[in-house]
């Protein structure tokens, strides 16, 4: 296949396991196809934009080329920080991350396809705050939720709630320590310790969220238009029971479709949000009310592929392939 032949680009890390099946599905039927990490940048990466001698668009990696005005689809997905020349000093490195984020940022933002999903889009859609406040305008109800850095605060709600209150990272919870394995951070249900270490919310801004009664959870991974709603029985097993990331093998329930109510809400929802992938969170209370957690727009999904057998790369796939612009459609639910 020929560099001018419409093509898909996915940026992301060198070790992406949720990719190589779309890669695979890609291939497959043909398509041009080229996976790169921005890390590679500017070592094997060369962005090229010209005007002289003709319009030119161009990415250039290790003898792989795609003319960037005639891509199907790119997969924004985990891509790491572009990588300089050791042999630059510090403010000559961060001269050129600064002129690379502007120049590489600028020349994928006027790339006109369709995006899973655009960079600047994901940034906002991420911010957990921000979330709630939709979810709540567009009808969802959300846990009770402080944020706050004031150990006053924190205080007066642990000795004063009617229930239990869980501590909840607003970020994935993952903190990398100098020369050990990244450490995760659950959502935990906390106790009088916090009135004893309160002052250590003063670092950073904090969640907390009243802790709600669970029948079980969902997580729904949207694809487009096509929705992948997956029962996790968490309460089936105490290491789940708060936090369903407890475990790596999962308790899953039986398939059961999201109500037409809550089809349309998060419909709004992504709508204003803008995105074309997200994996979201619901927990489903004993009188069966879907209360929403949070919208990850980055969110894995190859462990349901592989316990589930779901086509999820597949439709990553169709939708890459299929191109923009993206325009929301009719939702189709699948099961499993």
């Amino acid at each position: 296949m020929s560099p001018s032949d419409p093509g898909i680009l996915i940026l992301t890390q060198d070790f992406d396991p949720t990719v190589d099946p779309v890669v695979r599905s890609l291939t497959a039927r043909g398509a041009n196809v080229v996976r790169v990490d921005l890390s590679c940048f500017p070592q094997t990466l060369t962005f090229t934009t010209s005007d002289f001698d003709g319009e030119r668009r161009r990415l250039l990696h290790r003898g792989r080329e795609i003319d960037l005005g005639r891509l199907s689809g790119v997969w924004y997905r985990r891509p790491t920080a572009f990588r300089f020349d050791a042999k630059m000093s510090e403010a000559e490195q961060q001269f050129a991350r600064n002129e690379a984020l502007h120049g590489i940022g600028g020349i994928l933002r006027a790339t006109d396809c369709l995006w899973v999903n655009r960079p600047d889009v994901d940034a906002v859609a991420e911010l957990k705050p921000y979330q709630l406040q939709l979810a709540k305008q567009f009808g969802m109800r959300v846990p009770r939720t402080l944020l706050t850095n004031d150990p006053a605060e924190v205080k007066a709600l642990v000795e004063s709630a009617d229930r239990p209150i869980v501590y909840k990272a607003l970020t994935g919870g993952v903190i990398h320590y100098p020369g050990a394995f990244p450490s995760g951070l659950y959502t935990t249900v906390v106790g009088d310790e916090i009135l004893t270490h309160a002052d250590r919310v003063r670092h950073t801004v904090c969640m907390f969220q009243e802790y709600v009664d669970k029948a079980y959870e969902v997580r729904l991974t949207v694809i487009g238009d096509t929705w992948f709603p997956v029962v996790i029985d968490s309460q089936a097993m105490s290491t789940t029971s708060v936090d369903w990331r407890g475990e790596n093998h999962l308790p899953y329930g039986p398939y059961k479709p999201l109500p037409d109510d809550v089809v349309a809400k998060v419909q709004r929802m992504l709508d204003r949000l803008d995105i074309v992938y997200a994996a979201i969170d619901f927990i489903v209370t004993p009188d069966g009310e879907h209360v929403f957690l949070e919208v990850n727009p980055g969110g894995q999904f190859m462990w349901m592929q592989h316990d589930l057998g779901l086509p999820l790369g597949d439709t990553v796939a169709d939708l890459l392939l299929a191109g923009g612009p993206y325009r929301r459609g009719e939702v189709t639910q699948v099961g499993y």
